[in-house]
């Protein structure tokens, strides 16, 4: 069976000056389409001032392009704001400060499913520090699943991983559960464990510093009961993210399913573990990611409107004098 997909709605529009921002928890990529090369700064997770510290890392990520001008921003935003009058607040606070004639803001999900599927239906799974999974079907609604941010979601994500992986190495080390390889590798990243609660909790940076001893996990899973443990238990709540979001096509034809992010673009072991439940399911048709979320943001900015994904982007214009 092919997979349930269709092409994009409209030919590309005549804007060329394009800003893609793709604004994760670890970092924050940007890219001009008139420009070359692509500038990353320190990423941003939700906490107080949230909108703040995304406006002043859209504002570096620009400078470092070297201020080019822009027609229209698309930002994907891991920290994109509930409400649709705090979205289009957001939108223009950064079309100001970047004298961008229309700035469009979204979920990540959007933008990493319009770079994984070449803005085709189906769904896409991003697994990165978080988790961003979007059904588009041929006909209705697109829906976001999962995630739901690193407080009480993003299960199978890098920052899941990486909490479950020092929680390992945590008990590991004080007697309380199985000795474990994570231990010393959490001890070579962090220091000193009997200290690492408290200075992770201090430091402002602690998701994005948990989320990366995810690698380390993925690691040692081929060698670690613990942590091939934790890889599994991951891969389990991801599959379960699709399964849900295949739930939204109408039975009886396949679904693409576009699978990105840095924990599964590449044949790491959660994408292998994740294969072979994905291999299961006989509607599915599962490949790694066209594009990334950046390039996802470039294409879709590129078109005239949001075409499907309308319903999930806010969009401030200039007002014309």
């Amino acid at each position: 069976m092919q997979p349930v997909t269709t092409p994009a709605w409209d030919p590309p529009s005549t804007v060329l000056r394009v800003l893609a921002i793709d604004g994760g928890q670890s970092e924050v990529r940007a890219r001009h389409s008139v420009s070359t090369g692509d500038a990353t700064v320190d990423g941003v997770s939700r906490a107080g001032g949230t909108d703040q510290r995304i406006a002043a890392a859209v504002l570096a990520a620009w400078q470092s392009l070297g201020s080019p001008d822009v027609d229209r921003a698309v930002l994907g935003l891991t920290t994109a704001p509930a409400e649709r009058g705090d979205a289009l607040r957001l939108a223009e606070g950064i079309g100001a400060t970047i004298d961008a004639d229309e700035v469009w803001v979204c979920d990540d999900s959007v933008t990493s499913h319009a770079g994984a599927l070449s803005l085709g239906t189906g769904v896409s799974l991003a697994a990165g520090t978080g988790v961003a999974c979007l059904a588009v079907p041929v006909l209705g609604s697109p829906r976001i699943l999962g995630g739901h941010g690193y407080l009480i979601g993003d299960e199978g994500g890098g920052f899941w991983i990486g909490r479950e992986g020092l929680r390992a190495a945590l008990r590991g080390h004080e007697g309380r559960g199985p000795q474990t390889a994570l231990t010393a590798l959490a001890e070579a990243r962090f220091g000193a464990l009997d200290s690492v609660p408290v200075r992770l909790h201090d430091d402002d940076r602690a998701v994005n510093a948990i989320a990366q001893f995810a690698g380390d996990v993925l690691v040692a899973s081929a060698t670690d009961a613990e942590a091939e443990a934790i890889v599994d238990a991951a891969a389990a709540e991801l599959h379960g993210v699709v399964a849900a979001a295949a739930r939204q096509f109408d039975a009886g034809g396949s679904v693409a399913v576009g699978l990105g992010g840095r924990l599964l673009v590449d044949r790491t072991p959660l994408r292998v573990a994740l294969d072979k439940r994905l291999a299961g399911e006989p509607t599915l048709e599962p490949r790694t990611a066209d594009g990334s979320a950046l390039d996802g943001a470039m294409l879709l900015g590129r078109h005239a409107d949001p075409g499907r994904y309308t319903p999930l982007v806010r969009i401030w214009r200039k007002a014309v004098s």
